[in-house]
């Protein structure tokens, strides 16, 4: 263990006063709740990866247990902390959510909600379940985990964790409930349209907080853009924009970018160049006589994985125009949003931006087993135009 890092974990507590609201979440006797958490966030901190099955492992040591005041049962206790904390999550994120805004002055005026997903090497069970996975993974069962963050300042204000068959459109009411105490009155909340129901939406109005949303876009909105072409308000930088009246009173506004056209089509293109690369190399296996590469077959014993193709691109080489446009389905750019207050339609655009980076608030868990980006969804902005519904 870093004496560095339990020094750090020590300090954050300490400053937040988490260490004693931690204390409080059970009778003064036996080990310190605050002591253990300290030690398993330091200890946890350079040894990525330990099974929760293996905690008791990290409090074996007498030096670790010496330097953080615990006694010889500590590595007894330390699963029932865990199922404490558990238990007690929504408490400790609202409280933590407290101590930033009343010391930090992290106001929570604009909150971003994202949800991703986190997979396990292991059987299910009731929580762990097979579904949606970022990460590619199917065959694995995972957890969802959805995060919020503060615009202004970047820091994490909520963190939910449900059953990994919970889609984001169910999930969003739980991300949304534990926060909602610590929002002001005229908050904010920007989310993907993953997580859009009309449902939700009610919600937040009830409530009466604004929103900004992604919308996808149909047959009826290519056609009134369209019919529309020439009411495009320029905005700068490669951004212009068209506001519609939509439904239950709200606005939709469409942004068009010619630049996230062509960085769309770009992506497109180089995933369809690796596809294409991909198809030979699994055309010339087979051929071959040759296993597939393993993504390509299962690891049953019981299943016997035999493979055959349909090439229809022998006539075509792989830079050839024809092929890109069979991969990008005729991409043009746009995407849509949905909002439920006034704002200038810059400011508007300024959320715009953040919706189509990668998924506002996915980038804090980093790049780390089961966080995928939104980029590895599918996308069609057409025409550089993007919706937006607040």
């Amino acid at each position: 263990m870093s004496m560095g890092h339990k020094v750090l974990v020590d300090a954050v507590l300490s400053d937040l006063g988490l260490d004693v609201f931690l204390d409080g979440l059970k009778r003064d006797q036996g080990e310190k709740v605050s002591r253990e958490v300290s030690a398993l966030v330091a200890c946890s901190a350079e040894m990525t990866g330990i099974s929760v099955n293996r905690l008791d492992r990290l409090l074996d040591d007498e030096t670790v247990r010496e330097e953080h005041g615990l006694g010889g049962g500590a590595s007894r206790s330390i699963y029932r902390t865990v199922e404490r904390i558990g238990r007690k999550s929504d408490d400790i994120v609202r409280f933590i959510g407290d101590a930033l805004r009343a010391r930090y002055g992290v106001g929570m005026d604009t909150v971003f909600m994202d949800w991703t997903s986190m997979y396990f090497e292991a059987e299910q069970n009731k929580f762990v379940r097979v579904g949606y996975s970022r990460d590619h993974r199917p065959d694995r069962p995972q957890v969802t985990v959805g995060l919020s963050v503060d615009k202004a300042s970047g820091m994490p204000v909520g963190l939910t964790i449900m059953p990994g068959n919970v889609v984001d459109v169910t999930h969003f009411r739980e991300t949304f409930e534990q926060i909602r105490t610590l929002l002001p009155d005229d908050a904010m909340i920007v989310f993907d349209n993953g997580a859009y129901s009309r449902e939700n939406a009610a919600l937040l109005d009830k409530g009466g907080f604004g929103f900004v949303t992604r919308l996808q876009m149909n047959a009826s909105d290519d056609a009134f853009v369209k019919a529309h072409e020439n009411e495009f308000v320029e905005l700068g930088e490669d951004m212009s924009c068209l506001e519609v009246q939509g439904n239950l009173g709200r606005k939709r506004l469409i942004f068009r970018s010619m630049k996230l056209r062509d960085e769309t089509f770009l992506r497109y293109r180089r995933k369809a160049e690796r596809d294409y690369d991909d198809m030979v190399n699994l055309k010339a296996a087979v051929d071959g006589g040759r296993r597939p590469r393993r993504k390509y077959r299962t690891s049953n014993c019981f299943v016997d994985t035999r493979l055959s193709y349909v090439f229809p691109l022998d006539v075509m080489s792989r830079g050839e125009k024809k092929v890109m446009d069979i991969a990008s389905n005729a991409l043009d750019g746009r995407s849509q949003s949905s909002v439920n207050r006034f704002l200038h339609n810059r400011k508007w655009s300024e959320m715009f931006h953040r919706l189509r980076l990668d998924g506002a608030c996915s980038r804090p868990f980093g790049r780390s087993a089961g966080d995928r980006r939104h980029t590895d969804r599918e996308e069609r902005p057409r025409d550089g135009r993007n919706w937006i519904s607040v």
